[in-house]
């Protein structure tokens, strides 16, 4: 497979969430909320645009704290020598951010709404002081719980929710990723069993690739595929939920 990031149609919703931030009108509504179920790509999305923009990208860990994000965002920013005191930690945000005017994304941010709201309170402070953008990235379910919270939500310039990829998407994939030409009724049932769930997608293009290079095909077409469960595993976890 091709180690190339793919602008699907779920790149083209976030990018239109950043442009929106970027051209806010109150300086202190700089945030961007992404959500999404697990698997459509939003954690991929995020550290590739991150890494194209500048921005420093940060996960939020399930047990995070002020102290914690705030380190995670000063080593993101470069710091080798984090603080050890939140006060100081965020003075040495402030000085970071303040020179490189990056964006921040922090990447599952649902942990953080969760179980200590403090934490992006704590972001938001940085941010609003440096008057850079926030994404938070999080599950279908963080918009709800972000309401909750108006000293945050009322900042939220823009909402961008990724869906299931679209035949076009598993196409465009196929297309950019794939070492070999994927039939249209291969796509197309590649499509269905992955439901959608880039992951999948990906996975089951990387099993189509190994079926037409080991038998020396340029296309591989649904015959050829035969009964292989493309997505082997995802197949069994659905059944089991089921």
């Amino acid at each position: 497979m091709k180690p190339k990031f793919v602008r699907t149609s779920n790149v083209t919703r976030f990018l239109a969430a950043i442009a929106a931030v970027e051209q806010r009108g109150a300086q202190e509504a700089c945030l961007a909320v992404i959500t999404g179920e697990a698997g459509f790509g939003k954690s991929r999305t995020g550290a590739w645009w991150a890494a194209e923009a500048g921005a420093a990208f940060i996960r939020v860990k399930a047990a995070c704290t002020p102290h914690w994000i705030l380190t995670d965002i000063v080593r993101a920013l470069g710091e080798q020598a984090p603080a050890r005191t939140n006060e100081k930690l965020f003075e040495q945000a402030v000085s970071a951010l303040g020179q490189l005017q990056c964006p921040i994304v922090l990447d599952e941010v649902e942990h953080a709404i969760k179980r200590d709201i403090t934490v992006l309170d704590t972001v938001r402070d940085l941010t609003d002081f440096c008057e850079v953008p926030l994404v938070l990235m999080g599950r279908e379910f963080t918009i709800g719980n972000l309401r909750k919270h108006r000293q945050i939500f009322t900042r939220v310039s823009a909402i961008a929710e990724f869906q299931p990829a679209t035949l076009e998407d598993v196409r465009l994939l196929a297309s950019e990723k794939c070492e070999v030409a994927v039939s249209e009724d291969l796509l197309a049932h590649l499509h269905e069993r992955s439901e959608g769930h880039v992951r999948q997608i990906v996975k089951g293009l990387a099993n189509i690739e190994r079926i037409g290079l080991r038998a020396r095909q340029q296309r591989v077409d649904r015959q050829m595929v035969g009964d292989t469960e493309l997505t082997a595993e995802w197949t069994r976890m659905r059944k089991v939920a089921a």
